[in-house]
């Protein structure tokens, strides 16, 4: 089942009254006490090497030096995000509780492909939320979310709950990424196969591959989630719904919010500053994917604590055969050459070593400068306009670069944001033709097109969906 691993249901009191006598919250690992525990559970620091891994031959330290790319440093803002993350993974599944008898309604409503008498529940509102994690490339977004997820990516087989029948399965966590051409249906697909890929006996995809139109890949969507009982779907890169046609953005972005409203599906995000000039035309969209926390990942700066801690940490890494102290002039070369940015930070740090070992065997000032100039000169430029922090700079690199909420900055600093096609989707779902709807404007058929897939749909009662 890929890196999932399945495991019967436990269910444990979380001492909240809106959680506990929720098969669902119980049977998840148990929430961390305090915030700092969450930061603590975060950190990975593999064994430093010793006075003997140093005498070792050139090539298996080179080899063993590869240890740093593991290490996950547990940044400030982490504390934030994991926090909110925790509840944010627990809160889909209060309104979603399938002991209840709405849940079960809108469970069998949302089942249910033809109509048989099953209307979704009208008092049912979903409690699940948005969050972003927003920060430039390398800042430490992915890296933040994939550590947060560990011990959620299982496959909880439910059997019964206190005496009454409950036999379904639940998944916590699933991770997408928006295509580079960012296309709705690349993302669908992906969804299904990552399910089946989940639990392993599963033909979702081959089903979704059988649709017919937009509208119908999007209702299996929202079906899929409510089966396997799905809490949070972590979509990595939307930045890159900058590159989508026509009206394709908004579209992913409707999705998205349906995705909250409608399947009761919590959403987290993660993209470069980019992505927000795509999320800002839409306040409606900004406000949901949002209503669960924002987090920003921002750089290091020179003579920042966190930036020293940083350092300190990577440096006891060191598989040269004559290590040095840490002293204020190899951290600020060191900056320069990472310009605060983590990953271009820990790059430098590995890369000093592979230029050390079997040569100098030190890591200095050189050793930074060395790496800036040769093993790091393609990024020599992003990496110089984000020391400089210049607008002018900044904008030839619009993953590096923070809007304020609003888009007058844009003007301000004379960036000019390329015009797309104002082509639809159709040419998109060349295999999956859309309604038709001749005398209806674009806009409004997509809007029509997504309303219809999260409507309420009627299957045979012995659908497994219905409890």
């Amino acid at each position: 089942m890929n890196d999932y691993i399945s495991m019967p249901a436990i269910y444990k009191r979380t001492g909240v009254r809106r959680f506990d006598g929720n098969p669902f919250i119980e049977a998840l690992p148990s929430m961390e006490k305090t915030k700092d525990s969450i930061l603590d559970r975060l950190i990975n620091y593999p064994d430093p090497p010793t006075k003997a891994d140093r005498r070792k031959s050139e090539m298996v330290r080179l080899a063993e030096a590869g240890v740093v790319s593991s290490i996950v440093y547990p940044f400030a803002e982490y504390k934030r995000a994991g926090t909110n993350l925790t509840i944010n993974l627990r809160e889909p599944y209060v309104a979603r509780n399938p002991i209840t008898i709405e849940d079960k309604q809108r469970r069998a409503a949302i089942a249910l492909q033809e109509s048989q008498g099953v209307p979704f529940p009208s008092n049912w509102n979903s409690s699940a939320k948005g969050q972003s994690l927003l920060g430039i490339s390398g800042s430490g977004k992915t890296t933040f979310a994939e550590s947060f997820a560990l011990p959620y990516l299982v496959v909880i087989e439910h059997t019964e709950y206190n005496g009454i029948p409950l036999k379904c399965r639940q998944i916590p966590w699933v991770t997408l990424r928006v295509p580079h051409d960012a296309t709705l249906k690349s993302l669908c697909l992906q969804f299904f196969e990552r399910i089946d890929s989940i639990l392993g006996n599963t033909n979702y995809l081959r089903e979704a591959r059988g649709a017919r139109s937009v509208s119908q890949m999007v209702m299996l969507m929202a079906k899929v989630a409510t089966a396997v009982s799905l809490g949070v779907i972590f979509v990595d890169e939307v930045q890159n719904l900058r590159s989508a046609r026509g009206t394709q953005a908004e579209v992913m972005l409707n999705l998205f919010s349906e995705i909250i409203e409608k399947a009761g599906v919590s959403l987290v995000i993660a993209g470069t500053p980019a992505v927000e000039d795509v999320i800002d035309k839409n306040v409606r969209n900004l406000r949901k994917l949002n209503s669960g926390g924002e987090s920003r990942f921002s750089l290091m700066k020179l003579g920042d604590p966190e930036f020293d801690a940083f350092c300190d940490k990577y440096w006891e890494y060191q598989y040269v055969g004559k290590p040095r102290r840490l002293t204020p002039e190899i951290r600020k070369a060191w900056h320069r050459s990472g310009a605060g940015n983590p990953a271009f930070t820990a790059m430098a740090f590995m890369l000093a070593q592979r230029t050390e070992i079997g040569g100098r065997e030190q890591i200095d000032e050189v050793s930074f400068e060395r790496v800036s100039k040769k093993d790091m000169a393609i990024l020599e430029p992003a990496i110089s306009a984000l020391r400089s922090g210049k607008s002018a700079r900044l904008r030839e690199f619009d993953d590096l670069l923070f809007k304020e909420g609003c888009r007058s900055l844009l003007d301000m600093i004379g960036w000019t944001v390329p015009s797309k096609p104002k082509d639809g989707i159709g040419d998109e779902f060349d295999d999956l033709p859309e309604e038709k709807h001749a005398a209806e404007p674009r806009k409004k058929k997509l809007r029509r097109g997504l309303a219809k897939a999260m409507a309420p749909v009627d299957l045979p009662t012995e659908n497994p969906l219905i409890m």
